[in-house]
């Protein structure tokens, strides 16, 4: 059983993300899903706390020094996820596509061995964030992972989950797996805002907790 992992940092008295996190410790309990679960403290804002994830992820892999698969915190699972348990080995790095290539990639779930070449790809996805964190006031961990994809293809083995690992929530069924989370907390709002998103785009990207 591959062990899943996230972490949880509210940014205002909402509660948005421990809400989800006691969602996700219920589903994974049903499913008999091996979660790691932490609460880390904000680093005060939305957007910071996204491009901690690939700092994150790298710890967590030299702690338990075998393969994870991230999944945000207001991800809700509505199946065992089998495709985690069944990555083959010669796979450094995985994802969810909506169009099964890299093209519909989404940020989670994401796979990750535990080896050089992930570890590699992980170090690169900590470095572009941290100079997105320096240099620019808008784009998340999602912006930037899909430079990442692109950049290390011709060093990384990449593998894909099934579109039913990434669905959107008015469009979830009975072959759903993974239910996508879209947190509707203002300051991602505002930095979406930022980045010319509006309208029915925007309800859709920020539906909160249906």
């Amino acid at each position: 059983m591959t062990k899943v992992i996230s972490f949880y940092s509210d940014v205002n008295e909402e509660k948005y993300y421990s809400k989800c996190a006691d969602r996700l410790r219920k589903d994974c309990s049903r499913l008999s899903i091996d979660l790691y679960l932490e609460e880390k403290e904000s680093l005060g804002s939305y957007r910071n706390n996204c491009l901690s994830k690939p700092q994150f992820i790298k710890d967590k892999l030299e702690q338990f020094k075998e393969p994870l698969v991230w999944v945000d915190v207001d991800t809700v699972f509505r199946r065992y996820p089998d495709s985690f348990d069944q990555v083959p080995e010669n796979v450094d790095v995985a994802f969810s596509s909506s169009m099964g290539n890299i093209q519909g990639m989404k940020a989670s779930p994401l796979y990750f061995s535990y080896n050089e070449r992930s570890m590699f790809f992980i170090d690169e996805w900590i470095n572009r964030s941290h100079q997105v964190l320096n240099e620019m006031d808008t784009n998340f961990d999602h912006e930037v992972l899909f430079g990442i994809f692109n950049a290390c293809k011709q060093m990384v083995s990449y593998g894909v989950f099934p579109p039913t690992y990434c669905v959107w929530p008015q469009q979830v069924n009975e072959h759903t797996v993974i239910e996508m989370g879209l947190s509707d907390v203002p300051d991602k709002i505002e930095v979406l805002k930022k980045m010319g998103i509006d309208g029915d785009l925007l309800k859709m990207q920020t539906v909160g907790i249906l």
